[in-house]
């Protein structure tokens, strides 16, 4: 029998529920969130969960906040998870962008695969596997290999990953919330395979990151092996 997901705790209730009306545009850009008081009042709950969710929020590039003036609203990151996506200069961004999410491969894997450069402590478990492309306008950003293990997530292969963020999906269907980790960047020259892969000349500048990343459940720590184009966009994020 499978484990079932653990309930959200109250924080991360708050955090979905602000985040998701934030996505939908009922605070404006440059608005007030309701104060620590009014949140309190209106969803029954303590003021250091109120800010356990503030805190998640302004982490995350969704809010700033001010102390003696509350959070300001500000834009919605460009894409989503544990990196977001930011332009050089804002007046690049003319329309709302095209984000596409594009899975190249996924599988089971009886071993860790040997092209990670952080490797876990027990290579000879199962690892769920993904390969995917982000776009921006139909060009692309990154490419990232990611390794997962299987005993902690149930059922992970039956779920649908094109075009949608994958760590909302472990944080929505496993209350798995990313807490940490350690991360490797360096520049190199795109090699043939990750040149064609990106659909960029072999030899161009680019970043690779390599993150071993640390979840809330002890035994659930997965790896990210990503190279990315940064002549137009930033990687922006918490770790």
């Amino acid at each position: 029998m499978t484990e079932a997901a653990p309930r959200l705790p109250q924080y991360q209730f708050l955090y979905e529920t602000l985040r998701q009306q934030l996505h939908n545009g009922i605070y404006e850009i440059g608005s007030l969130l309701p104060s620590e008081k009014e949140l309190q009042q209106a969803y029954k709950l303590t003021q250091p969960t109120i800010r356990q969710a503030l805190s998640m929020l302004a982490e995350e590039g969704y809010i700033k906040k001010y102390q003696g003036k509350g959070s300001v609203v500000l834009p919605l990151p460009v894409g989503s998870g544990m990196l977001s996506i930011e332009p050089h200069s804002h007046h690049n961004l003319k329309n709302e962008p095209d984000i596409q999410t594009k899975i190249l491969a996924r599988g089971i894997y009886a071993a860790f695969p040997p092209d990670f450069l952080f490797q876990p402590e027990q290579t000879n478990a199962s690892f769920y596997y993904i390969e995917r492309l982000r776009t921006v306008n139909k060009e692309v950003v990154f490419y990232e290999k990611i390794a997962l293990p299987t005993s902690e997530l149930p059922n992970f292969q039956r779920i649908t990953l094109e075009n949608k963020p994958l760590f909302d999906t472990l944080r929505k269907r496993y209350n798995v919330i990313v807490k940490g980790g350690d991360e490797k960047v360096w520049a190199m020259t795109a090699p043939n395979e990750i040149a064609h892969l990106m659909q960029i000349p072999t030899g161009k500048p680019i970043l690779r990151l390599e993150k071993k990343i640390e979840t809330n459940r002890p035994h659930l720590t997965f790896f990210s092996s990503l190279f990315a184009c940064t002549d137009k966009y930033l990687l922006k994020g918490r770790f």
